[in-house]
């Protein structure tokens, strides 16, 4: 296996766990707190069981899909030379593994939807857009013209 084309924000890893289970945290206590308590911060009545339900599988699978698919081509593919990956799942989003560990937070949200959780997510949005922008300078360096088509070309986070 090897290393990422371009450097990867210095405390990507770090930040993502420490986001991960804040949202997570957050979104278990207060769900919890519905359970054990009858009141949360968790809205909803506006919205019945069945289609939050079908929201949430169809949000994680679209984020597992995105991240293994993500993975497999910048990963898996043995590259000796410094190489645009803009093919597949990197065709439609420059940054689907972000993208798709939002989304999967995001899936949870359909279930119970906890106001805490949802400014975490809107903060951890704001991390994986100025970590990815970041990671994009250093793939201008290196991939040059190539990189700033690319950019051009396909949208940072939602595609059209």
């Amino acid at each position: 296996m090897r290393q990422g084309l371009g450097s990867e924000h210095p405390l990507c890893d770090r930040i993502q766990l420490v986001m991960v289970i804040l949202f997570f945290v957050f979104w278990g206590l207060d769900s919890l707190s519905l359970l054990i308590f009858g009141h949360s911060t968790v809205v909803l009545e506006a919205v019945s069981f069945p289609p939050l339900l079908i929201g949430m599988i169809l949000f994680l699978c679209l984020s597992l899909y995105l991240v293994s698919k993500a993975h497999k081509a910048v990963l898996d593919e043995g590259h000796t030379q410094p190489k645009l990956v803009d093919s597949g799942v990197y065709a439609v989003v420059r940054h689907p593994m972000y993208l798709g560990t939002l989304l999967f937070c995001l899936s949870f949200l359909f279930i119970s939807f906890s106001l805490p959780s949802i400014g975490i997510w809107i903060a951890f949005f704001i991390f994986y857009d100025k970590t990815a922008t970041y990671e994009e300078k250093d793939l201008v360096r290196i991939l040059g013209e190539e990189y700033i088509a690319y950019q051009k070309r396909v949208p940072k986070w939602f595609p059209q």
